[in-house]
């Protein structure tokens, strides 16, 4: 028990400690990248836009070698304990999943030393995924961009204006603001407990909001609306304008009115097309009323009316 004490207290002390730092010459660290993927791919890039030195890679894939090659002619190409011992900041943009067992090999590996940063860039974990790093001296940062990457050639430049999630070690902090500043970004800090919550509310705002377009898209081409997308883009954009700069205000449509027929009628047709569609109306429905109240946007009796009516149709 003593020792379990003594190496507790040695990892604390080692969170806290001043970062210690090698730089190449020109004073900025050396970067690795384990994992070029579309995070991999598009931070090394802006990374190496940005005058950071990307000096090691490690891809499985012949796709992503190649990329590699491309992207980063002087970079050396070997094993992630590799890639490791040649850089003072280590990134990791490997799937969720992987990142402590990554972390591990490289620690016991014995390719980390004391003062070297380890960034992963998932947002649902924080640094106690990276715990491994913390018995050999190195920081530990959770940098996830807060964008969509599609793996385009343009990737990287999305990055500049983007908020990246960060949770870091003190000693670390200093290393990941100056590497999300370099790209044009901007740290949002989020405490470590609530990393996983965090990235649901980023997930349910980005990755759904195309699942609901999608469907919206696919509903009126079913009804035989012609160019749909071309249809409904303005009233799309207008709408998410809205409510990034209004927020519960910017609600509109039936619910906002209190038209508890017209929402009766719409899961009614819903339903007849994609039951799925319907429960889904339903349940944003009865989330619109509740913003809507929290907000003091609806009175008891517009809410009690489109509940009855949800009620009804089970939504």
């Amino acid at each position: 028990m003593a020792g379990d004490a003594g190496a507790a207290k040695g990892v604390d002390a080692a969170a806290q400690r001043p970062v210690v730092r090698t730089a190449c010459a020109g004073g900025k660290p050396r970067v690795g990248i384990v994992g070029l993927g579309r995070a991999g791919s598009a931070l090394g890039t802006a990374l190496s836009d940005a005058g950071y030195p990307v000096v090691a890679v490690h891809a499985r894939s012949v796709t992503a070698l190649e990329r590699a090659r491309v992207r980063f002619p002087a970079a050396s190409v070997g094993t992630p304990a590799a890639v490791a011992e040649a850089s003072d900041v280590v990134i990791l943009t490997v799937s969720d999943d992987v990142i402590r067992d990554v972390a591990g090999g490289i620690a016991s590996a014995g390719a980390l030393r004391a003062g070297q940063v380890v960034v992963h860039a998932s947002g649902r974990h924080g640094t106690d995924v990276l715990h491994p790093v913390l018995a050999c001296g190195a920081f530990r940062a959770a940098v996830h961009p807060i964008m969509t990457l599609s793996g385009a050639a343009d990737d990287a430049g999305r990055l500049a204006g983007a908020g990246f999630g960060v949770t870091a070690d003190p000693g670390a902090q200093p290393v990941v603001n100056a590497l999300v500043t370099a790209v044009g970004g901007r740290v949002v800090s989020v405490p470590e407990q609530a990393r996983t919550a965090y990235h649901a509310a980023v997930v349910l705002g980005a990755n759904y909001l195309a699942t609901l377009v999608t469907a919206t898209l696919e509903l009126l081409e079913t009804l035989g609306v012609g160019q749909p997308a071309d249809a409904v883009a303005p009233l799309l954009e207008q709408s998410l304008r809205n409510a990034l700069e209004r927020g519960p205000a910017a609600l509109t449509g039936p619910v906002r009115r209190g038209d508890a027929e017209t929402v009766r009628a719409h899961l009614g047709a819903l339903a007849a097309l994609d039951q799925r569609v319907a429960s889904v109306y339903a349940a944003l429905a009865a989330l619109t009323v509740d913003q809507l109240e929290r907000a003091g946007l609806a009175g008891v009796e517009l809410a009690a009316g489109i509940r009855d009516v949800l009620g009804t149709a089970g939504g």
